[in-house]
């Protein structure tokens, strides 16, 4: 079906599967056959796996002309099916769903989570922006690691360790003595609020499998999960800026919904590609083979001719091949002495050698034969010593390598294509407006620099075709079928000149010097073959003369037979194999025209949709940045009508225009336009999940800005404050943030929660934390285990006190504020010591006496028995009771800030130093 001229688009408010219905009812508009063989491979075009050459056979075999089958509409079928066949068994169906929240997780043994037994468990709420914070090292990336790996199946940034390394090994904890990793996400439809906890599992050989409660797929789920926007961390913005052009396209396409788009773009591109389509379907071969063929027609079609002269004794004039056949075979017939051999036989079927020897019977004698070998041997040689190539036809191989040559003077290898390509991307980029700059040395030229490259790639160009015309001509001159010729008259076969450079003349590559040895050569041929017919000529005379003329006459028409007969053959079979190359040129040049526009067409409305989308998402994403960086500052991105690239600018920076991001912003704010642009692009296409995590986004920010993203987040973008909005999950290890979120908590929008742990042993969140550390290193303390313990007495007291600071209303200084050191213990005890002080002094302490003296002796029990050998690094000296007595001293120093309210009620925590209630 000829190639249509509709105009295609895609429909922008449509799914991906909706869209490629309509691309398939697109494609056969222009080719119904390639159309409907091409929708077979969508599934594997929208993946990352595709077979190209196998896409490329199947496509070609579906193009292939079928034989018409027989039609067999009357005979009844061998075996009848039933009149009314059975049903089948359905499996219930799946739900619809809207979108996707994630209500909690659990880890068990993966990455820095050990938990043995014991999984975290974290809890998120829909309607609240969640967040969790810890200290360095103790599993807070683990939980981003484990729901990326659960969504996805791998972590990028670990596979792509060097291999001696073995990422892999590292998926699973290395203390967990089970082997195995368990990670579960708790989802919940946004709509319906159905619930569905899928499980993935990874063993230690690194076999993953994945479930979920019927009628739910588990895999389905995860798939419609895996999205670029769902899991954002600080490397990811830094990587979104630094991207070249078409990477970062291509990333955007996902945050736009369109990542399916466009790696559907990228192998349709790939099979469209002309250079990757002709080697995998040889058309230069193929060329040369209908070259070859077309020739050896015609060489056969003229032999035919000047031999139907001789047996018929009639001019050839233009006639059917049928009345040509009858001529010849009544011309043979008419001779008595072989007549019997031709009767009842087409031409082609009278066997020629029946009728020499029924001529040597006749007439007998040694002359007769040797006459007719004469005859024979003659016409070998003519068959042979064909006229082509004509010596005018042999220095067209000298001029076809000589363009070759010096299109191969005029380029430089590989390594130049690849430089003059990137070369030509270097300057098709928006921000190198200088078009006599040159990119590498930052010379300017004399000429137009994007004009040059554009030249030299053209040359490129020019010598793949001069070596296609070169390989062509060899063929279509006729140089292969010389081959016998050089053979019957060289006994060499090292001097066979013909067969020894026809590999690398069929393709292309024979030099200059090589094609003027082969012009040489075919004079030097010529030049045998005449001496050698001349030869057999004389001894043909000489023996016509001495043998009676009827001998002589009837010896030559039967050889004009048997010549006949031959080119008959050579033609026939070049007639046919002429048709295959024809119809596998149509076919290839058909597919080629398809898949050529089938790209085009698809890149074209992806084009357009990305386009309408990143029009929509523009404004979202300039008011983002405004309200996270500053103002008087106006990012801009823009995409080419063609191509998949992703330019980033700044459209005013304070008065000035079309600046470079990346050359003008600190990296703070270059994170800031990243971040911006995702959230802009999340909020408007977020497609299934409806929740986002953002692992450590805020490290580059300072404090003010780092207070402008929460407050974009809680204000504009998630949910509650945005009820349309996504859920967010935050996970810092910032502790000036941690005191902003555990600000926000009491407001009901807010839900922290703070990890406690170490990957030795388990990871444990806030709510319930303290008690589970203290329970569990108390465990240890009994068993002896003191290595282990001593760490889970550092966060218990750590803990300890930072809640009894922020319970009384203790002032810290500012440093501590902001101090991440893990040893914070010493510090805040000075700073309890230093209020209980104060308040003494000013005689406004809420203690009572039997507290103070108890504060006085915890604290020595505490500092002297601990915190002494901590800071110093004397761990060894601690001993399993010595622990036990400062976990006991803990909790005595706390209790000494309580009071008991009224009889038999619980006892609790002053309001402050000064305060009781």
């Amino acid at each position: 079906m000829a190639v249509t001229s509709i105009t295609f688009a895609f429909d922008e408010n449509a799914d991906i599967e909706t869209n490629l219905g309509r691309f398939e009812t697109h494609l056969s508009t222009l080719d119904d056959i390639a159309g409907a063989a091409l929708a077979v491979h969508f599934a594997a075009l929208r993946s990352e796996n595709v077979d190209q050459p196998g896409v490329w056979n199947a496509l070609a075999e579906a193009l292939e002309p079928k034989e018409a089958s027989i039609d067999d509409s009357a005979a009844p079928p061998a075996n009848p099916s039933p009149a009314s066949p059975l049903p089948h068994a359905t499996s219930a169906a799946v739900p619809i769903a809207s979108g996707w929240l994630l209500e909690g997780v659990s880890i068990e043994g993966f990455r820095g989570v050990n938990n043995q037994g014991n999984p975290l468990e974290l809890r998120f709420f829909a309607d609240r922006i969640n967040s969790i914070s810890a200290q360095n090292g103790v599993g807070k990336s683990s939980i981003y690691d484990a729901i990326r790996y659960a969504i996805s199946g791998r972590l990028p940034w670990l596979e792509d360790l060097p291999a001696g390394e073995r990422g892999a090994d590292y998926y699973v904890n290395r203390f967990n003595k089970s082997g195995r990793a368990i990670i579960k996400l708790r989802l919940v439809e946004e709509s319906s609020g159905q619930k569905c906890e899928i499980t993935v599992t990874l063993d230690a050989v690194g076999s993953r499998t994945t479930s979920a409660p019927a009628p739910w797929n588990a895999d389905d789920i995860l798939r419609s999960l895996d999205r670029e926007f769902v899991l954002l961390d600080g490397p990811t913005f830094q990587d979104f800026i630094t991207a070249k052009p078409l990477d970062r396209g291509r990333t955007f396409a996902g945050l736009l919904g369109l990542s399916e788009y466009s790696r559907f773009r990228q192998a349709l591109a790939g099979l469209s590609n002309t250079r990757a389509f002709n080697n995998h379907f040889e058309t230069t071969l193929h060329a040369q083979k209908k070259a070859h063929e077309l020739k050896s027609g015609q060489d056969a079609s003229e032999a035919f001719h000047r031999d139907y002269v001789i047996l018929t004794g009639e001019e050839w004039k233009s006639m059917a091949s049928e009345v040509a056949l009858d001529n010849c075979h009544k011309a043979l017939s008419q001779i008595a002495i072989i007549a019997s051999h031709c009767d009842g036989k087409e031409f082609a079927g009278i066997d020629i050698d029946a009728c020499i020897e029924a001529v040597k019977a006749a007439e007998g004698g040694p002359k007769r034969e040797r006459l007719s070998a004469c005859i024979r041997e003659r016409k070998e040689l003519a068959q042979v010593n064909l006229e082509a190539p004509h010596i005018d036809r042999a220095e067209a191989l000298v001029e076809r390598a000589q363009i070759r040559e010096d299109a191969a003077g005029k380029t430089a290898g590989q390594v130049m294509l690849q430089l003059f390509q990137a070369g030509a991307k270097a300057l098709e980029l928006p921000e190198w407006s200088a078009s006599d700059l040159c990119p590498l040395c930052d010379t300017k030229v004399p000429h137009n620099l994007q004009a040059h490259v554009s030249a030299k790639l053209a040359n490129f160009t020019t010598l793949d075709e001069a070596t296609r015309s070169l390989a062509v001509e060899w063929s279509a001159a006729g140089w292969t079928d010389l081959v016998g010729l050089e053979a019957k008259l060289e006994t060499t076969v090292a001097n066979r000149l013909i067969a020894k450079l026809g590999p690398k003349a069929q393709r292309g590559m024979i030099s200059v010097d090589e094609a003027k040895g082969l012009v040489e050569w075919l004079k030097q041929l010529r030049q045998r073959a005449g001496e050698c017919d001349q030869l057999l000529q004389e001894e043909q005379t000489g023996l016509e003369k001495e043998l009676p003329q009827s001998a002589v006459e009837v010896t030559k028409k039967i050889e004009a037979g048997r010549r006949l007969q031959e080119s008959l053959s050579k033609w026939t079979s070049a007639r046919d194999a002429l048709e295959v190359e024809k119809t596998w040129e149509q076919k290839t040049k058909r597919l080629k025209t398809f898949l050529d526009r089938a790209h085009s067409d698809f890149s074209a409305a992806e084009t357009a949709i990305s386009k309408a989308r990143l029009t929509a998402v523009e404004p979202v994403f300039q008011k983002n940045y405004a309200d996270l960086a500053f103002f008087g500052v106006t990012p801009a991105v823009s995409k080419k009508t063609s191509g998949e690239d992703l330019h980033i600018h700044l459209a005013e920076f304070h008065g000035l225009t079309d600046l470079s991001p990346q050359a003008i912003l600190s990296e703070s704010f270059r994170n800031a336009f990243a971040i911006s642009l995702y959230l802009a692009a999340a909020s408007l296409y977020g497609g299934m999940p409806k929740f986002l995590i953002l692992d450590d986004i805020t490290s580059s920010l300072d404090a003010g800005h780092q207070y402008f993203l929460v407050e974009l987040l809680r204000t504009k973008f998630a949910r509650p404050g945005n009820p349309a909005g996504l859920q967010v999950i935050l996970l810092s290890h910032d502790t000036m943030l941690e005191k902003l979120f555990n600000r926000h908590v009491s407001t009901g929008s807010w839900w922290h929660q703070r990890l406690e742990g170490a990957p030795q042993v388990a990871v444990l969140p806030q709510a319930g934390a303290v008690n589970k550390v203290k329970d569990h290193t108390l465990s240890m303390l009994l068993a002896g285990q003191v290595e282990s313990a001593k760490e889970g007495v550092r966060q218990y007291l750590e803990y300890r006190l930072s809640d009894l600071i922020s319970k009384l209303r203790i002032p810290v200084p500012i440093d501590l504020a902001f101090n991440e050191n893990k040893q914070l213990a010493g510090d805040f005890l000075n700073a309890i010591e230093a209020a209980v002080k104060l308040h003494k002094a000013a005689n406004t302490l809420v203690l009572e006496p039997a507290q103070e003296a108890g504060l006085n002796s915890n604290m020595a029990t505490i500092v002297g028995n601990y915190l002494s050998h901590w800071g110093t690094g004397q761990a060894l000296a601690f001993s399993a009771p010595a622990l036990q007595g400062v976990m006991a001293a803990i909790d005595a120093f706390c209790d000494c800030f309580t009071f008991v309210p009224a009889s038999g009620t619980a006892p609790k925590y002053y309001k402050s130093l000064s305060q009781r209630l």
